[in-house]
């Protein structure tokens, strides 16, 4: 597998990478090839494993309230 070096990289660059890295669970290198392998190739989305997936974890919050009244009353009592 070639090496690449890179260059004249803004520190403000390098220093989103490295945050956008640690968000992703990457390390810095992993980031860039991660996101120059989406540039160059473009990514695929399963759509219904991705809504297979939203369902699941919808299902974990149970039943929730949405009602304007319940809102209402959320936002009068100041809710944290």
């Amino acid at each position: 597998m070639p090496d690449v070096a890179l260059r004249g990289l803004p520190e403000d660059v390098h220093r989103e990478l490295k945050s956008a890295a640690s968000r992703n669970h990457r390390s810095l290198n992993g980031e860039i090839l991660a996101r120059l392998t989406t540039s160059v190739r473009g990514s695929t989305v399963d759509t219904a494993e991705l809504l297979e997936r939203i369902r699941a974890r919808r299902d974990t919050f149970g039943d929730i309230d949405v009602s304007n009244e319940t809102i209402n009353k959320l936002k009068n009592e100041g809710r944290p």
